[in-house]
């Protein structure tokens, strides 16, 4: 038979759909890790995710043969289609072990620290284990020689429709997305919980094109799925043990958060307000850093006490933090205002999602109007609060004025020279920062004054001291502190990002100074303890140590952001992007040649998987 370009095109094809059957298989190892639906939209999506998306992955690893047919015979076609199938076998089989252990699949940055992990810190293996490695990869190389050869030389298969498998492949992979789209912005679980476990899955979503279109009411979709019960998500084990809370008094609890706030925008003169009710009678932490450079991961680690690492997860099971279901099962009243829209964030599905009814969003056309608004309708709801004397209250004020680098006409403007606008097409290299750091200061410094109103109805209504108060920031701002060109936040892990004020005060609060390194991941344990009396070993809920812990400094913090991560110490940062790539800097962002891994980078690994089953 002639060896034609279509006659190696399709031999190859065939190749590669037959990998198919193979790839199950070893997937099947995602499988105790996958949260089994029990209703017809799960299932579904399950069944079309798994034909669809594997298929997808096979067809793609078919590309490069492709592009050999053009060049290579067929009875040298077989040599290269069996090392790509025995490599494409074997990487998906190391996928599903480093998955086991992390939850997180394989990248440059795993095989870099199983290439640096000369103690076996990490990555562990007896004679047995590596005999079972070679011997898989030598059965594979085998296997997939033997294919190669009947399909692609001699042509068997000829009969087997691969047309029509290639299009029962794109009409599942269409689906899934499909089905996908539908199950996130109902607030599905059964779906959108599965989303994890597939390598190189980027489900497609469009919850706000549908809203736009009138096609979608997310508060009634997410009021039907709001459930305080749902606080354990089948593949954590979190908590490890249940939660003994038994609070001698139920103080109320507000959380504070200005967003942008660097760690030198609090004083006399940038927050006037702040500074006087809190400099004395709170306890300020000096070296405190947020869990993430960015809004997501940054509120997320103050909520939950984890990782960053743990929110897509906690998203797509949309599972509570352990201190809101808790404040909730006390019958803490909730007040939950934020200038920024909730569901724009993700938070109506995570940090908030047992939360009902919710207050999504705040009206306003500007966020220094909102935040304006935002005050005046917290200062509404407290005044029916404080009426309900034995009832107590939690509640959060999120101001977004320095996130827009907004200041209304009229407000106070200490700093100058400021900029009258912000925009991010303006700034470059050589950009003079001081006019656009003056205008973020200002922000900052008309949200101060809100919450001097804050403050003031707190001590009038005999509430102040009864309230457990933490004021701090979701993330940084960088105004090209090193002059590298960062502007803004949520690229990169240095202190002008991550490195943000916080103040404590209220019941049991001993006043001052705190000079070690702390981190949000401590704040969830320090309200679960002093405020609602969870005994508990931190352990057993927490990553973060408790706040309030007499000497506390830890050696080392993670911060992450929407895809990297970084692993800050006092002398440099490891940071490791989304697909795998890392780099150890300095605090100034400088790389330090010829750096190797720190033992903290081997901890954070441990660290990160604490709490999955």
């Amino acid at each position: 038979m002639q060896d034609t370009l279509r006659r190696r095109w399709r031999g190859t094809l065939l190749f590669a759909l037959v990998q198919l059957p193979l790839v199950w298989l070893i997937a099947l190892r995602y499988s105790p890790y996958l949260a089994m639906p029990h209703d017809a939209m799960g299932i579904a999506y399950l069944i079309l995710t798994w034909i669809g998306h594997f298929g997808m992955l096979v067809l793609l690893g078919w590309l490069p043969l492709a592009a050999l047919a053009l060049v290579l015979k067929a009875r040298w076609l077989w040599l290269p289609a069996t090392l790509l199938g025995a490599l494409g076998l074997s990487a998906l089989l190391l996928d599903t072990v480093v998955y086991a252990q992390y939850r997180f699949h394989v990248n440059a940055f795993m095989v870099s620290l199983f290439l640096n992990d000369k103690d076996g810190e990490i990555f562990s293996f007896t004679t047995t284990t590596w005999l079972m490695v070679v011997g898989s990869v030598v059965a594979a190389l085998a296997l997939e020689g033997w294919l190669a050869r009947r399909l692609i030389v001699a042509n068997r298969g000829r009969r087997v429709p691969v047309g029509l498998c290639c299009g029962i492949v794109l009409v599942t992979l269409l689906g899934s997305h499909g089905l996908h789209i539908v199950a996130d912005a109902r607030y599905h679980r059964s779906v959108t919980q599965q989303v994890g476990i597939y390598p190189l899955l980027f489900p497609a979503t469009a919850k706000d094109f549908m809203e736009r279109h009138g096609w979608l009411d997310p508060r009634a979709a997410r009021a039907e799925r709001a459930d305080i019960g749902a606080t354990q998500a089948q593949n954590l084990d979190w908590p490890k043990n249940p939660l003994s809370c038994q609070p001698s008094n139920k103080p109320n609890v507000m959380v504070v958060l200005i967003d942008s706030w660097r760690a030198d925008e609090y004083g006399p003169r940038n927050t006037p307000n702040l500074y006087a009710a809190l400099n004395d009678s709170g306890r300020r932490y000096l070296q405190h850093y947020s869990g993430g450079n960015a809004t997501r991961n940054g509120t997320m680690s103050l909520f939950y006490g984890l990782s960053g690492n743990y929110y897509a997860y906690l998203d797509d099971t949309q599972t509570p933090p352990l201190l809101i279901t808790q404040l909730q099962k006390q019958g803490y009243a909730l007040g939950i205002f934020s200038s920024a829209s909730l569901d724009g964030i993700g938070f109506d599905r995570t940090i908030f999602s047992s939360v009902d009814p919710l207050r999504l969003s705040t009206p306003g056309d500007s966020p220094a109007s909102r935040d304006r608004r935002m005050t005046e309708d917290w200062l509404a709801w407290f005044d029916q609060q404080a009426q309900q004397e034995d009832t107590p209250w939690f509640s959060m004020l999120f101001y977004d004025a320095p996130h827009g680098y907004d200041v209304p006409e009229g407000a106070a403007q200490p700093y100058q020279p400021s900029v009258q606008g912000m925009d991010y097409l303006d700034l470059g290299p050589d950009t003079d920062p001081v006019p656009y750091a003056n205008r973020h200061r200002n922000a900052v410094h008309y949200d101060d004054e809100l919450l001097g109103r804050v403050i003031d109805d707190l001590k009038a209504k005999g509430e102040w001291d009864d309230t457990m108060l933490v004021v701090t920031a979701d993330h940084g701002q960088s105004f090209n502190d090193f002059g590298k060109n960062y502007w803004g936040h949520n690229s990169n892990f240095a202190s002008p990002q991550t490195h943000v004020p916080m103040i404590v005060t209220g019941p049991g609060v001993e006043p001052g100074r705190v000079e070690g390194m702390t981190s949000h991941l401590d704040v969830a344990p320090m309200l679960m303890r002093h405020a609602l009396g969870c005994t508990n070993p931190l352990a057993d809920y927490a990553q973060g140590q408790d706040l309030l812990t007499p000497g506390i400094d830890h050696p080392w913090v993670e911060a992450s952001s929407y895809i990297d991560y970084g692993i800050i110490e006092p002398d440099r940062i490891t940071v490791v992007d989304g697909t795998g790539q890392w780099n150890i800097v300095d605090r100034q962002l400088d790389p330090i040649d010829d750096a190797e891994f720190s033992p903290a980078v081997f901890e954070a690994m441990q660290w990160f998987r604490q709490f999955y089953r």
